[in-house]
């Protein structure tokens, strides 16, 4: 019984590493922001970012230690005085040898430190929550950048696949024709040179397909690496081009706010921590308080009985405040705080200079956008003429008034029309993604 369980055991784990799933472009998405490595570190380092708000929030809560202390004279000091202390007859270079304390000494203490005022730890807390909200705007663009690779991986697959399907179907009327002219050539009705064209077209079209189908599986691994699918694991795309190409975007209302950019906020963060930066090191002269509360107990024996009820341990309790008061630190903290002011104008530079180019970025976005869906029509218009050429002087030359060279030639156009219209859609598709992108849509 034990045997057919772990045999049914082994089937169903097998069945499910082999089981082949199929996504759609919403689906891989969900998968990878859960399995992409990339935006799970992102994630991860937004983590480390409120821990480290956390950290600097503690730094100036209470603070409580312990202490315990143990110590065994196997020789106790001696202390010697003038013997005339004590003996007004002794002479005054004579000493008298005297030891102080036990030979066993335990201390148990418990100390409680306070942070009353600090102006830098004020300022430093304010930075660390800048620093989280940079986080979470690096990690929120690393959601945007993986979505957008995503999205790109699988239009790129679906190109490949419907240039795939045109070709297959443009082999198989090729080899009717081709079993045509063999006929045709056999008979005697044509020259044998036009059985070697279509031979030739067949030939280069059937290698076109299976360099399709190579660079069709290298397209899938890319989208199994991106969004952190199994390699070994079968996978297949549920979706093909003509139910997502249809969502066009209109852009005679496009507008685009670039400080809604993620690109740009992220740099206004760094600007706004380099300022913060400045303050910080600017109040760091400014006087610091904390207080303290400190108790004691110590313990003062001869024999090891620290435990015994009857034995005393002796308190010792005080409290105090410190003020640390900056002087003169030659100078350092003057070129501390220059360096601050420098990287804040480099922070302001760079971030008119990321304004500026974010705006060249989406005057450059939707002229492409625009080129692209230029180049759609025009070559859906080239392809609708390829194909009535190719049909007209497939007619032809079974009418013995067309060559082969011709009948090639027609094929080779309508081929050429068929791949710049389906490079025109993956143009155009990557360019509806990065306005999308730039429109805050993904």
């Amino acid at each position: 019984m034990k045997k057919r369980f772990f045999i049914l055991l082994i089937l169903f784990w097998f069945s499910n590493t082999t089981a082949q799933q199929s996504f759609s472009i919403a689906e891989a998405l969900s998968y990878a922001t859960t399995n992409n490595v990339d935006y799970k570190n992102a994630l991860l380092d937004l983590q480390i970012a409120e821990q480290k708000v956390a950290e600097s929030v503690s730094s100036g809560l209470p603070k409580i230690n312990g202490s315990l202390g143990f110590q065994n004279y196997i020789d106790i000091p001696i202390t010697v005085i003038p013997a005339n202390t004590f003996n007004p007859l002794a002479s005054p270079n004579e000493f008298e040898e005297l030891q102080f304390g036990t030979s066993i000494n335990s201390t148990a203490g418990i100390r409680l430190d306070q942070l009353i005022f600090s102006a830098s730890y004020i300022a430093g807390l304010k930075a660390a929550k800048v620093y989280k909200g940079l986080t979470e705007k690096v990690t929120q663009k690393a959601l945007v950048d993986t979505k957008e690779k995503v999205i790109a991986a699988y239009y790129s697959c679906l190109i490949y696949d419907e240039s795939k399907t045109h070709l297959v179907r443009s082999l198989e009327n090729l080899k009717l024709i081709q079993s045509e002219t063999a006929i045709l050539v056999k008979e005697g009705m044509i020259e044998e040179i036009n059985e070697d064209q279509i031979n030739l077209i067949t030939l280069t079209m059937s290698n076109q397909i299976a360099q399709l189908e190579i660079e069709a599986k290298n397209a899938l691994s890319i989208l199994k690496y991106i969004i952190g699918y199994p390699q070994d694991s079968l996978l297949t795309l549920s979706e093909n081009l003509s139910s997502i190409d249809k969502d066009l975007i209109s852009l005679e209302n496009f507008q685009v706010s670039v400080e809604n950019l993620i690109d740009y906020q992220i740099v206004d963060q760094n600007r706004a921590l380099s300022l913060l930066t400045l303050k910080m090191n600017k109040v760091a002269s400014i006087p610091s308080v904390s207080g303290f509360f400190s108790h004691q107990q110590t313990a003062l024996r001869n024999e090891f009985n620290l435990l015994s009820s009857d034995k005393p341990w002796y308190p010792s309790t005080f409290w105090g405040v410190n003020i640390n008061i900056p002087i003169f630190n030659s100078g350092e903290s003057h070129s501390i705080t220059k360096q601050s002011e420098l990287n804040l104008k480099k922070a302001e530079n760079t971030l008119r200079a990321v304004k500026e180019g974010l705006k060249q970025q989406v005057h450059q976005a939707s002229k492409e956008y625009s080129l692209a869906l230029i180049a759609l029509e025009n070559n859906q218009e080239n392809l609708s003429l390829s194909q009535k050429i190719l049909k007209n002087t497939t007619t032809k030359f079974k009418e013995g008034v067309k060559s082969g060279l011709d009948l090639a030639q027609a094929q080779n156009q309508e081929i050429s029309a068929q791949n710049k219209l389906a490079q025109s859609k993956f143009n155009l598709l990557l360019a509806k993604l990065t306005l999308d992108k730039l429109m805050n849509k993904l």
